[in-house]
């Protein structure tokens, strides 16, 4: 027995002297403090789970930096069957009454089955910081299923999203801009010569380049002249040109003249520094801080622009700025409901979660996943996101998955988290790594007369709702 336990306390003093040497040198620069390894983590990779603040601490902040933005997924999750294998579909006006309302339930399911598999996704990635940026663009340029009921439409979008999540903005746009889900989401379809339709034109000057006040009324009105003929074919799930509903005639946009269509409009768009300035603003604030440097944004957003809008070199530099690491700014920004549930379940290593209980409770909570509230998103790290009402249920949905298997067979799936969180909180790197958890000091008391209580008080204490 006493063998036993000099074996713990050399492998416990071996653990403290890894942590400890790993937050001065490294063979390029200084390493990472716990406190700057967890930083990194939570804001970029929804968690800091110990494999990840093991593989951050040897390494310097340009290391660290690079290292959760190259990190692949070499097996994603297989989407759902309906995606892999798409239904033929058939005009929704040859359809029986019966069949509208069989297909009416189909897609709902297959929309709940779309968002389960994201969530998968989501938990089990090997390279969170791409699923963080798929949340973050899917804000940007929103599109909600209570409009858009095709979930192999909505499931198209997605994956144009993800694959230029960390590519380049202009390209991104672009392609939104034919995307048959946005073009049927602000009825672009309904857009014709001579009955312009102005939805997609001011959410396109509005929300996804200048920004507000960066146009007049006249702008849209002439912006949604150019877009005109740009619709879907549904059949096909598929853009489609109607070049005979298309308003070829003089437009002045943004004090030039022409006979603009999309392209040349994005041209014009992309032209503007409030474009570049616009992104660098959210993403600021979504990885920063709620107030950005506007003078810094300012110096960012032209460098974001005379380089070709590409994201990742933004982002790099975002990553890197003195305020990105500052004390003034950790713990500053709130979890979403998705961040929050997400970063639970692969703090803990879940490997096979209730995925749709985890879309239901994020819908509880306020985030529904390809649905958000209207086409400005949902709110950006904000503490919008937090009053008495909606903390109280982010703990009830903690303390639900919380709950141990034996309360009823329903239950057994949520019973795998307390397997886990019990597991975890009895081993012996606990002591140490349970400081990984919240982004700062505890508000309440967190110690519990058995470690799973501990760890049950600190998933409870506000500070775990920031990042």
């Amino acid at each position: 027995m006493l063998a036993l336990m000099q074996n713990q306390s050399v492998s416990r003093l071996l653990s403290t002297l890894v942590l400890s040497v790993c937050t001065f040198f490294t063979p390029v620069g200084w390493a990472l403090s716990v406190d700057d390894a967890k930083h990194l983590a939570l804001r970029t990779s929804f968690a800091a789970t110990p494999d990840l603040m093991h593989a951050l601490l040897p390494l310097s902040r340009e290391e660290a930096v690079d290292y959760v933005m190259t990190r692949v997924e070499p097996n994603p999750v297989e989407p759902p069957e309906f995606v892999v294998n798409p239904p033929i579909k058939k005009k929704y006006n040859e359809l029986t009454s019966k069949k509208r309302d069989e297909l009416r339930k189909l897609d709902i399911n297959r929309r709940g089955s779309l968002k389960a598999w994201w969530f998968e996704r989501m938990t089990t990635t090997r390279a969170p910081l791409q699923e963080q940026l798929l949340l973050f663009w899917h804000n940007h340029f929103t599109t909600s299923s209570q409009k858009v009921k095709d979930p192999i439409m909505l499931y198209q979008q997605h994956e144009l999203l993800r694959n230029q999540a960390l590519g380049r903005f202009d390209l991104m746009l672009r392609l939104v801009m034919q995307d048959p889900a946005m073009l049927n989401y602000l009825d672009n379809s309904q857009n014709e010569k001579g009955k312009p339709n102005e939805n997609l034109a001011r959410e396109l000057l509005e929300l996804y380049t200048l920004g507000e006040g960066n146009y007049t009324e006249k702008d849209i009105k002439e912006t949604a002249r150019a877009l005109t003929g740009w619709s879907t074919d549904n059949a096909s799930r598929s853009f489609r040109l109607k070049a005979k509903q298309h308003d070829n005639g003089r437009k002045t946009i943004l004090g030039e003249s022409g006979g603009f269509t999309m392209p040349q409009v994005l041209d014009l768009l992309l032209k503007r520094p409030e474009t570049a300035e616009l992104i660098t603003t959210k993403l600021w604030q979504q990885f920063i801080s709620p107030t950005p440097n506007q003078d810094r944004v300012a110096e960012l957003a032209t460098a974001f622009k005379n380089h070709q809008y590409d994201i990742r070199r933004l982002l790099k530099q975002l990553l890197m700025e003195d305020a990105f690491w500052a004390k003034e700014n950790r713990a500053n920004l709130v979890k979403s409901p998705v961040e929050l549930l997400v970063g639970l379940f692969r703090q803990l290593n879940i490997q096979f979660a209730p995925y749709h209980g985890l879309a239901v409770q994020s819908k509880l909570m306020g985030q529904d996943l390809f649905t958000p509230p209207n086409v400005k998103g949902w709110p950006v790290a904000s503490t919008e996101w937090i009053n008495t009402a909606s903390l109280l249920k982010r703990q009830n949905a903690i303390n639900r998955f919380m709950r141990a298997k034996e309360m009823n067979n329903k239950q057994q799936d949520e019973g795998m988290l307390y397997e886990a969180a019990n597991t975890w909180a009895q081993s012996e790197q606990f002591n140490y790594q349970k400081d990984w958890l919240l982004a700062m000091e505890p508000v309440t008391d967190i110690e519990g007369n058995r470690p799973i209580l501990t760890l049950r008080n600190l998933l409870n204490d506000p500070v775990y709702q920031l990042k």
